[in-house]
């Protein structure tokens, strides 16, 4: 992690209270970085192979649909756009009313990006789209998980704690860098200044004393040293996004303290939920078939690398 090493911001802030330029910079970057991690990995968990007739979905969305959709909005409807033959995949919004188990009888499709107060031209054939009544008999409803629910938000939540975690960890490390804080006065504040940020850089700071005895800054010590439960936390928050996606976790510092049987029960919970996401997308899959006749497969990519590594060990096996 870079740490915060430019000029200084203003002189005090509102408090008075003298701070580093580049935080904001930093968290925004270290949040960035997080969301592209996770927010990514939630959109590789699953493997799909599209018939014909997905071809302009995948070339307009860049094979980024459906786990896109799923990801953001926890659901997604695919239909036929019967003008074109071409099926698609987008988010929806309900219209007219729900049935006798509370479930909408009636959707419209809702293409990325659109609003309805959406300013100059239309593109006739996306406004075709939009308009579009969809119901149980001409679409289905893919889901992400069995409450329809998205990803995004949980991470998005997880990633804010993460980052407070690091940039305190990254405030914690400079100040063992530096354990101490600075009593000035107006008259060596820039020397003050200079010491820190020299530190911060790993460079030596030598000033000479010109004015005259008594303006040298006064070094206060801290006392404050790095947490090392500061580390697990992460791994826990961390953890915690991995679990929710169904992916294996055990945080570092916990893995050699577990048991067999406490890894295999939590690697039990997490192939649960992994499996309840896969379901929710091979229910959509069979519907399509229904509908269309069309054989849309999807799979767990990391099932089928348990898979692909025990296929080689049996062959090795047999090789031996």
């Amino acid at each position: 992690m870079s740490k915060i090493n430019k000029h200084w911001e203003n002189p005090k802030n509102k408090d008075g209270v003298h701070s580093p330029s580049g935080v904001i910079e930093l968290r925004k970057s270290v949040k960035y970085g997080l969301q592209k991690k996770y927010k990514g990995m939630a959109e590789s968990m699953y493997r799909w192979e599209f018939p014909e007739g997905f071809e302009d979905m995948k070339v307009m969305s860049q094979n980024t649909m459906p786990e896109y959709v799923l990801m953001k909005n926890g659901q997604a409807v695919v239909f036929k756009d019967e003008p074109t033959g071409q099926f698609h995949i987008l988010p929806y919004t309900f219209i007219n009313g729900i049935n006798m188990y509370g479930k909408p009888v009636e959707w419209n499709p809702m293409p990325i990006g659109w609003t309805d107060t959406l300013v100059g031209d239309r593109p006739a054939s996306i406004e075709r789209i939009r308009n579009l009544r969809l119901n149980a008999e001409n679409s289905v409803i893919l889901k992400n998980d069995l409450f329809g629910g998205n990803d995004e938000k949980y991470i998005d939540a997880m990633i804010d704690e993460l980052v407070d975690n690091t940039l305190t960890m990254n405030q914690l490390q400079l100040i063992a860098k530096a354990p101490f804080v600075f009593n000035v006065t107006e008259d060596n504040l820039l020397s003050a200044q200079q010491f820190f940020l020299s530190m911060s850089q790993d460079k030596p700071a030598i000033f000479t004393n010109v004015l005259g005895d008594g303006v040298q800054p006064v070094l206060e010590s801290t006392n404050a040293k790095i947490d090392p439960a500061l580390f697990e936390l992460f791994d826990r928050f961390e953890c915690q996004i991995l679990e929710y996606l169904g992916i294996e976790c055990v945080p570092i510092t916990k893995r050699a303290q577990q048991t067999v049987s406490e890894v295999q029960s939590n690697d039990d919970k997490i192939y649960l939920r992994r499996m309840e996401k896969l379901n929710q997308r091979q229910l959509a899959c069979d519907r399509m078939k229904e509908l269309w006749g069309i054989d849309v497969k999807v799979y767990s990519v990391l099932d089928e690398r348990v898979t692909e590594e025990g296929d080689d060990d049996a062959d090795n096996g047999r090789d031996e």
